[in-house]
C-alpha cells in the first residue's frame, strides 16, 4: 500500500471499528482517540506483513535467494520461488525460517549455516530425510562457529546438544512429516479431513503439530500461516490460539474490557476477536499480530519489527 492507500484504510478501519462498537459490542479499549488511532495503525502494519510474501509471490526472485552461501539468502523468497516445482524442499525452508526467525541484526544468517552454508552440499529436505541423526549431530559438532543469531519470536531456542537444541527438534520434525509420507500428503489429508475448509484445515495441522518439539503455539502459528502465505498450503488461521499466549490476550482484554489485566477467559475473548474479525475482514493472523503488537503501546503507535 502507498501512502494514499494506508491513509484511506485507516479511516475505513476506524470507521468499521466505531460502527462495531456502537453496534455489535462495546470497544472499550479504543474509546480514547489516541488508543483508536494506535490500534488501527497497528492493523495497518499487520496487513502490510501479511500481504508482503504474496506480494513477493508476483515478483522474480533472483536464485541467490536459495543459496545459503550468499549474503543475499532469504529461505521465504527461496520457498516462494520453488513452491511449485519443489514443494517438499519449500516446506523445509519454511520450517527452517520459523525455528530460526528473523534477527534484527544478522537477518537469515542462522538459517543460512543451518541450511549449509558451510558444506559443500546444502542440507536439502532430500538430505536430511534421508539421514536426519546425522544433520543433529552435524548442528551439535558445528553449533560453536555459527554466528547468526534466532529471532525475537525464537529467542529461548538453542543449538546446543540435548533435548531441547535444534538437532532434537529436527529430527522431531522428520518423524511427524515421515508420519503422513510427505508435506504434500501431511496438508492433503488435513484438507480431506476438513472436507476443504480452509480453516479447519488449519486447526487440524495446528494441533498434530504438538509432535514437533518447542514448537508451542507461536512456531505453530508461524509455521502454518506462512505455509499459507508461500502458497504451499491452502489454509487459514481459524483463531489466535491466545490460550497460550500472552502478548494476543493481554491485547484482547485491552480492547473489549479497557483493561489488560482483566479476569475474561481465553475462549471467550476468542469467541469475541472472531466476532469482530468478521465484521473488519482482516483475518486471524491479522487480528494476532495487531493485538499483540498495540497492547505494548497501546495510547501511542509504534512500529515493531522484531
Amino acid at each position: 500500500m502507498n501512502a494514499y492507500e494506508k491513509e484511506q484504510r485507516a479511516l475505513a478501519l476506524e470507521a468499521q471499528l466505531l460502527d462495531f462498537h456502537r453496534h455489535n459490542m462495546p470497544l472499550p479499549g479504543i474509546v480514547p482517540p489516541e488508543n483508536m488511532l494506535a490500534f488501527v495503525w497497528q492493523l495497518i502494519d499487520s496487513i502490510q506483513r501479511v500481504s508482503y510474501v504474496q506480494t513477493v509471490r508476483t515478483r522474480p526472485i533472483s536464485a541467490s535467494r536459495a543459496n545459503p552461501q550468499s549474503p543475499f539468502f532469504d529461505p521465504i523468497r527461496a520457498a516462494v520461488a520453488i513452491s511449485a516445482e519443489q514443494a517438499e524442499e519449500a516446506c523445509w525452508l519454511v520450517f527452517l525460517a520459523t525455528h530460526c526467525g528473523r534477527n534484527l541484526r544478522t537477518e537469515w544468517r542462522l538459517a543460512a549455516e543451518l541450511y549449509g552454508a558451510s558444506e559443500a552440499v546444502p542440507w536439502t529436505w532430500a538430505r536430511v530425510l534421508d539421514d536426519p541423526q546425522s544433520y543433529a549431530d552435524w548442528v551439535e559438532d558445528h553449533h560453536g562457529t555459527f554466528v547468526g543469531k534466532f529471532g525475537n519470536h525464537r529467542k529461548y531456542e538453542s543449538l546446543k546438544p540435548g533435548p531441547k537444541g535444534t538437532g532434537a527438534i529436527v529430527r522431531s520434525y522428520v518423524a511427524w512429516i515421515t508420519a503422513f509420507g510427505s508435506h504434500a500428503a501431511m496438508i492433503a489429508q488435513a484438507q480431506a479431513q476438513a472436507n476443504g475448509n480452509a480453516r479447519r484445515a488449519f486447526g487440524l495441522l495446528y494441533q498434530q503439530m504438538n509432535a514437533v518439539r518447542r514448537f508451542g503455539r507461536t512456531g505453530r502459528f508461524d509455521y502454518l500461516t506462512m505455509l499459507s502465505k508461500a502458497g504451499l498450503a491452502n489454509i487459514e488461521a481459524d483463531s489466535t490460539y491466545m490460550n497460550a499466549a500472552t502478548g494476543p490476550k493481554r491485547g484482547a482484554r485491552l480492547l473489549f474490557d479497557g483493561q489488560i489485566d482483566s479476569k475474561t477467559g481465553a475462549r471467550v475473548l476468542e469467541a469475541r476477536v472472531a466476532t469482530l474479525e468478521q465484521s473488519l475482514g482482516v483475518g486471524m493472523q491479522v487480528m494476532e499480530d495487531a493485538m499483540c503488537n498495540w497492547q505494548k503501546s497501546p495510547n501511542l503507535y509504534l512500529p515493531f519489527r522484531g
